[in-house]
């Protein structure tokens, strides 16, 4: 199935190339691929003010307002490093819908399709 690329996946595909340009290019063999799909979470806060009034009277009145988070789709490779390190990359869908357990991965490759 062909997808469009979804800007969550680039703006992640571009964190992990900017985290990962800190330091050294990973390059291993995949050892896990992980899947995080998006979420959206709905939730409520109170949202409180005090005031006082002219004789010194303090009210404090709240009202509940809803709350709502989301965190972005996530796609993730597991890269046993050749120096025995193991590191977590995050990566674009298309790379991570191309790459297998046990291929070997090269992030300065990846970056360079």
């Amino acid at each position: 199935m062909n997808r469009p690329r979804s800007l969550t996946a680039v703006v992640l595909a571009a964190a992990a190339l900017t985290l990962s340009a800190c330091g050294d290019p990973v390059v291993g063999t995949v050892t896990a691929k992980e899947h995080d799909a998006a979420e959206t979470k709905h939730g409520t806060r109170k949202d409180c003010t005090t005031s006082t009034s002219s004789t010194g009277t303090k009210t404090t009145k709240c009202k509940t307002v809803p709350t709502t988070t989301h965190e972005a789709e996530e796609w993730e490779l597991t890269v046993a490093e050749d120096d025995g390190d193991t590191v977590e990359v995050g990566v674009a869908q298309e790379v991570y819908d191309r790459v297998e357990v046990g291929d070997r991965y090269d992030e300065a490759a990846e970056a360079a399709r």
